[in-house]
This record gives structure tokens, C-alpha cells and sequence, in this order.
């Protein structure tokens, strides 16, 4: 009897003990976006890295293409999708949509033959354009569908992909977001190549996206975005993830590895 209430007596003091060292487990989110590129990949990493701190979780950035990134938080191998446009809720309904934008992204259309001009989505409607777009885009492909027939349209995996067969000639449009396409046109790869912005598709809010069993954590992450807005901080961290001036390799040769942007540079 006293080995059990020793015993008990000892639990009883371990217990708070073992609550108090508990790490939370962490938080994965798939992202479709460079995390170390200037730019909106920059600017989502810094966001997220933020927001999770004040919420005192831990989190982790998954990079995987458009496409598979849907299929892993779809099946519950992430806890969610960093950044899609407003519509994926409704596409995807057992994903929980996070009630406040984390940014705002511009659909635009890209193209290499001169002369090409585009304003809205409906101003592709009648013509005989080959369009292209990034495979797991699913918003991006709804609204092609609605104005150009399919032959017409061709899916590719990634932005680089699409840029290239643009130089080659294969389609005449690349859509794709601005704020991707624009930091990879000033790139040494591409630079000089006479790729060309034909026109903005939309401009529209995007948000993060959690999987079931989050629903709590979606409030308290809107909550806290919410705030990031209202102080400035967003746009203080946009300031940084677009000035190339902060970037470590912004002016070294080719080879130059660093991938930590000089936050702190002024």
C-alpha cells in the first residue's frame, strides 16, 4: 500500500513536469513557391514563420509542385497548403479556408510573339491562342475552360517549363502568377529574352488552406494575419522578400549559394 501511494505521490509530481517540456508537434504546410527566392516565395515564408511564432508552434514549409501539393493535403499528409486563390475552398470542401488573406496574387498571361495584348479573362474568349498554364492550378484552369476550348489549352509542371516553350514557340501564352513569373524574367536565365507581360487576368486575394481537425487553428490564424495587416508588418515584409538589394547573391557571380535574404540590411 505505501510502494502504490509512493508511487502515485511520484506521478503526481511528474505530471506537470512532463506537460511543461511537451513540444507541440509541428505544423506542415505544402507550398507550391521557392522559399528562398526574392519574391513572393520570400514573402509567404516570412508571413507563416511569423504568424506560427506568435502562435508558439512550430512549422514546416513543404515546396512540392502545384498538383501534388493538393494531393498530400487532400490525403492528410500535410496539415494544409500555404497559399490558393478563393474558389479551392469550394473546389476542395474538406479543406478548412483561413478567413483572412495572407496576400494578394496577380493572374497575368506571358507571351514571346510580339503583339499580343490581353485585359481579363474574357478577352481570351474567340481567339485561337495555345495557352498554357501550371499543372495543379486549379482556379487558373477553371477560368481558361470558361472561355477557350480545350484543345486549345495544355498544362505544364512548373513556371521555368512554361517560360521555355514560350522561347520555343510551342504556345503563344503562359499564365501564371506576376509575382512568380516577374523575379524569374529579371533572372540571368531569362534576362534579355524577350518574354513579355500580354496582360493582367485578375488580381485577386489568396489564403491558406488546413485540413480537418484544424478548424480552431484556422480562426487563430486568421486572428493573427489579421493583426499583422493592421501594424504594417505585411507590408514591411513585402518590402524585404522584393528588394533584390537584400539578397546575398543579388550581385555575386554565378555559383553564389547563400539563400538567406539580408534581412536586417538597410
Amino acid at each position: 500500500m505505501k510502494l502504490a501511494a509512493a508511487a502515485l505521490s511520484l506521478t503526481a509530481l511528474l505530471a506537470p513536469v512532463t506537460g511543461w517540456t511537451q513540444v507541440p508537434r509541428p505544423i506542415v504546410l505544402a507550398g507550391t513557391w521557392d522559399q528562398h527566392g526574392p519574391g513572393a516565395g520570400m514573402l509567404l515564408t516570412m508571413i507563416y514563420t511569423e504568424a506560427f511564432r506568435q502562435l508558439n508552434i512550430p512549422l514546416q514549409i513543404r515546396v512540392l509542385p502545384a498538383m501534388r501539393a493538393s494531393v498530400e493535403a487532400l490525403a492528410g499528409n500535410v496539415d494544409g497548403e500555404l497559399v490558393r486563390g478563393y474558389d479551392y475552398g469550394r473546389m476542395q470542401p474538406s479543406l478548412i479556408r483561413v478567413e483572412e488573406p495572407v496576400l494578394y496574387l496577380t493572374a497575368a498571361a506571358y507571351a514571346h510573339k510580339p503583339g499580343i495584348k490581353v485585359q481579363g479573362w474574357d478577352s481570351l474568349r474567340g481567339t485561337s491562342y495555345r495557352v498554357e498554364y501550371r499543372n495543379g492550378y486549379v482556379v487558373v484552369r477553371q477560368r481558361l475552360e470558361a472561355v477557350l476550348p480545350g484543345d486549345s489549352l495544355s498544362a505544364v509542371g512548373g513556371a521555368e517549363q512554361g517560360l521555355r516553350k514560350l522561347l520555343l514557340g510551342r504556345t503563344d501564352l503562359y499564365v501564371d502568377t506576376e509575382e512568380m513569373l516577374q523575379p524569374m524574367l529579371q533572372s540571368d536565365a531569362f534576362r534579355g529574352s524577350g518574354i513579355y507581360s500580354a496582360g493582367i487576368l485578375e488580381r485577386a486575394p489568396t489564403y491558406g488552406y488546413l485540413t480537418k481537425g484544424h478548424e480552431k487553428l484556422a480562426l487563430q490564424l486568421a486572428d493573427v494575419l489579421r493583426k499583422m495587416r493592421a501594424s504594417g508588418q505585411l507590408d514591411r515584409f513585402r518590402a524585404i522578400a522584393y528588394d533584390p538589394a537584400r539578397w546575398p547573391c543579388a550581385s555575386a557571380p554565378a555559383g553564389c549559394d547563400a539563400t538567406v535574404p539580408r534581412w536586417q540590411t538597410h
